[in-house]
């Protein structure tokens, strides 16, 4: 007796949650202002026609476009080390020094030897032009001026090896300061103050995030459509609402043949390095050719659970007018409906606004 019962009020109260909500919209959409309500400014824009293409919103993940690995150059023990994990450093900075005493010591010594030699060769040169005005006036024998002249060769030829040992012990040194090779934040230290360094070893790794990669998998029915360099739309969580106007970089030839997925990467400009890597991005893409359609602003959608609605003003008063809504272009939406182009909608003060509410439209 009690069993059906039960399921008759079961029956009653899932109906009226359904029927609520179209009560709702219904009282909104039917309620009139009292009369004699004061006007509430609002900002409007008209409905205009634009051409928008449909796109796709998918998410991915941003990622530096240049990182690097950045290593020594010749081996050593670290004898300063500069930065920190977070650092942000510009380009030339000093990332670390590597001990350089013993070459300091050879670079004397190159340098005093060159000096020693080119007083030998300054001599030598003075004695090959005596030697050459004697043999002009034949009071001296060949052999005493080709003496002399292999002397010059042979110090001239010393000279220019102690130039080059002297070169080398000086871009060895310079190659014990490692320095960044661009500007960027400094990810990952892998030595410390005290450490050897074999040549080739890693010092730090770097990236540059002024410009940033998002990197999207798109499933294969949408890649016939992607055009390379194409704009796109991206939306940074952490950074919401911000927007950043993006570019497609790269279409990859080869995807997963499990998702059927292929992975697409979008270039976006990152000067103030706001966006870090690993960010939770959405993606807008541009799916198909652009076509002509009436759209507003997006801030002149009110939504109602799954109802849309415009405030549409005339003659100094506001009605709801209810739409469905399609494809987006920047700040613009797609609306269909009864809706036409020229018409006045509220942008600003609609959250507020009832059915017959007067307006004051301000600029």
């Amino acid at each position: 007796m009690f069993e059906p019962m039960s399921r008759n009020i079961s029956r009653i109260i899932l109906g009226f949650s359904v029927l609520v909500p179209h009560l709702l919209v219904l009282h909104i959409s039917s309620s009139p202002a009292q009369e004699g309500s004061p006007a509430t400014p609002v900002k409007v824009a008209q409905v205009s026609k634009m051409d928008i293409a449909p796109q796709v919103q998918l998410i991915g993940t941003a990622q530096p476009k240049l990182t690097s690995l950045v290593a020594s150059d010749i081996e050593g023990l670290v004898e300063k080390f500069s930065v920190s994990e977070g650092d942000f450093v510009k380009k030339g900075a000093v990332l670390a020094r590597l001990k350089d005493r013993l070459l300091q010591i050879n670079l004397k010594g190159a340098k005093a030897n060159k000096a020693d030699t080119e007083a030998q060769l300054r001599r030598a040169r003075a004695d090959l032009k005596r030697s050459a005005d004697l043999l002009a006036s034949e009071t001296i024998a060949d052999k005493q001026y080709t003496d002399d002249l292999a002397e010059v060769q042979s110090l001239e030829a010393r000279v220019r090896r102690l130039q080059a040992e002297i070169e080398h012990n000086q871009d060895s040194i310079a190659n014990k300061t490692i320095r960044a090779p661009f500007s960027g934040f400094v990810i990952k230290e892998h030595t410390q103050v005290g450490e050897w360094v074999e040549k080739g070893g890693p010092i730090v790794s770097m990236a540059d995030l002024s410009s940033i990669e998002v990197v999207i998998d798109v499933p294969e029915r949408y890649i016939p459509r992607l055009v390379l360099g194409g704009p796109t739309q991206v939306q940074v969580d952490a950074l919401n609402p911000e927007k950043f106007t993006g570019k497609i970089a790269a279409i990859i030839a080869v995807g997963d043949s499990s998702s059927r997925a292929f992975p697409v990467k979008v270039s976006v400009d990152n000067t103030n390095n706001r966006i870090k890597g690993g960010m939770l991005c959405r993606v807008s893409l541009a799916i198909g050719k652009p076509s002509s359609v009436l759209a507003v602003p997006k801030d002149a959608v009110v939504n109602m659970g799954q109802q849309h609605l415009l405030y549409v003003v005339r003659e100094g008063v506001a009605q709801p007018l209810p739409v469905q809504l399609g494809d987006t272009s920047d700040s613009m939406i797609e609306v269909t409906g009864p809706v036409k182009a020229g018409m006045q909608v509220v942008t600003r003060g609609n959250e507020r606004l009832r059915p017959g509410q007067p307006v004051q439209i301000i600029e």
